[in-house]
């Protein structure tokens, strides 16, 4: 078979054929071409502009977020700042989480693709190692979060008297140096498994060590939150009824809006270990190169269309989550409810202002006009 004729006895053609004419190792080249024209397709509308519109929209509801919580955060009396630090940690690994991902799709693949002799290892390596924290370090701001919560319900004499606002500070640091030591590592194999660098790591033994690797790690990390926040979760729900029994209306209706904001968080960890596990699984052992337009990734391009998928879903739903956890916590946060009105009454005051101000102007220059050619009219009919 001629390397110009690969494809010609095929019913559907593409642009990227020409990438492939060399790739002749295969009986069924209409088929993979087709698959592989589909992974870039997904790869354009699902992993790129939704995915970026996605991310940029969570990146502001947390900046929003973050300009409500941080300033009440600061007003705050020691006691109540305890049960806040991890909400501002949240947040800031929200920020972050968003900002790298979107950096990754809209300015790193675009301009320093893959493979490409524009592709920088370093500024790939730090990208991918801060996005990594933010995933880590979210994942202990919430399980701080839950633990708080916890020794609050259960130990509420403990809390107040014992655990100072200094040790939850500690442990909060302590969650981001764990994130960092977990992170650097990882995310320098990862770099390496796509973009050449210092660090050797080629796509048909490294990559795939490195991906069980990494799955193991993530896999441990969302089995332990999920197994802290369900266990927080059942015992604020017998707390609950415990209180209905006594009668305590504010404790249960406090310890209700408390368990929501927690089944929440539950629910979304679930959902994205999900995402996250289902494309890391089918990664695993997937000897891809780093390069999107090769003969190894062509021969595979069936494989590939499935990875895409549940990667590109992986992502959509990352970024649904860091957009509905500041709305989450607003709504479950009173003071941070209370703060968003204030700031939405604020707003509809100003621009209901600027209308009518608009507006006045507006209506005034119309009848100043009429009245300059009422003028002008009697003026110029007036003979004297």
């Amino acid at each position: 078979m001629s390397t110009t004729n690969l494809f010609s006895n095929c019913t559907n053609h593409y642009p990227i054929e020409q990438y492939f004419l060399n790739c002749t190792n295969t009986s069924r080249p209409c088929e993979l071409i087709h698959d592989f024209a589909v992974v870039a397709e997904l790869l354009t509308i699902l992993d790129f502009y939704i995915s970026c519109i996605l991310f940029t929209i969570a990146g502001i509801l947390n900046v929003y977020f973050m300009t409500i919580v941080l300033p009440l955060y600061l007003k705050m009396s020691h006691s109540t700042q305890k049960r806040y630090v991890f909400v501002v940690s949240r947040c800031v690994s929200s920020i972050s989480a968003a900002l790298t991902l979107l950096i990754l799709r809209c300015i790193l693949y675009v301009y320093f693709p893959p493979g490409s002799t524009k592709s920088n290892y370093f500024l790939y390596a730090v990208v991918v190692i801060v996005n990594d924290i933010s995933f880590y370090s979210l994942q202990g701001s919430y399980i701080g979060m839950a633990v708080l919560l916890y020794i609050g319900v259960i130990h509420p004499v403990y809390f107040s008297t014992h655990l100072r606002l200094r040790k939850i500070y500690i442990f909060a640091i302590l969650n981001w140096i764990l994130a960092v030591v977990v992170s650097v590592p990882t995310g320098l194999f990862q770099t390496a498994g796509y973009v050449p660098g210092p660090i050797k790591c080629d796509s048909q033994v490294c990559s795939p060590i490195v991906g069980l690797i990494n799955f193991i790690i993530v896999s441990f990390a969302f089995l332990i939150t999920i197994i802290i926040l369900s266990f927080v979760f059942i015992c604020l729900s017998f707390h609950i009824r415990k209180a209905k029994k006594l009668g305590s209306y504010t404790s249960s209706q406090t310890l209700h809006h408390a368990r929501g904001r927690l089944g929440w968080t539950l629910t979304a960890i679930i959902v994205i270990s999900l995402a996250e596990g289902i494309p890391e699984s089918l990664l695993i052992g997937l000897k891809a190169d780093n390069a999107l337009n090769t003969c190894n990734n062509f021969y595979q391009a069936d494989r590939l269309v499935d990875a895409t998928i549940f990667t590109s879903m992986n992502s959509i739903v990352w970024a649904l989550v860091l957009i509905l956890d500041p709305l989450a916590s607003t709504l479950f946060d009173e003071k941070v409810l209370s703060e968003t009105k204030k700031q939405l009454k604020m707003c509809k005051k100003y621009y209901a202002k600027v209308l009518e101000t608009l507006w006045t102007h507006s209506h005034g220059n119309r009848k100043t006009s009429k009245e300059m050619s009422r003028n002008s009219f009697s003026t110029s009919d007036n003979p004297y």
